[in-house]
């Protein structure tokens, strides 16, 4: 049900030093959709990125209060907007450059559905770009 793979950069920034914190997390579902809309005399095409963590994927989790506090963030992962996910697994970067020169599937979160109640098999939580 959750079959598919994501690579999350949280982005922090210490001691005035930009950092791409990752984690790979497993048993998550992800889909895409793609957009039309009008632009000027023709159309534009754009894609749509949903990502939907299990409960299991939900495991490493931490809220993003908790998360900044963390001296070793290689373990846990957050959720917050203008973070990275990358579709699959991705290598270390250094710099958003690696990324864009990728042949990767990456988006910016920009909304955030907490679904965290009800039974233990149904909770999840849905980001979108």
């Amino acid at each position: 049900m959750f079959p598919h793979k994501i690579t999350i950069f949280n982005i922090t920034k210490e001691n005035g030093v930009v950092k791409y914190n990752r984690k790979i997390v497993n048993d998550v579902f992800y889909y895409t959709q793609k957009a039309i809309s009008e632009e000027g005399k023709g159309d534009k095409y754009s894609y749509l990125y949903h990502v939907i963590f299990s409960n299991d994927a939900l495991k490493d989790y931490l809220e993003n209060s908790q998360y900044s506090k963390l001296e070793d963030k290689n373990k846990n992962y957050t959720l917050k907007e203008k973070d990275i996910i990358v579709l699959n697994e991705c290598e270390e970067i250094t710099d958003l450059l690696d990324l864009q020169n990728s042949d990767k599937n990456y988006f910016f979160i920009r909304k955030i559905n907490d679904n965290r109640y009800g039974s233990d098999d149904l909770q999840n939580i849905e980001v979108t770009n």
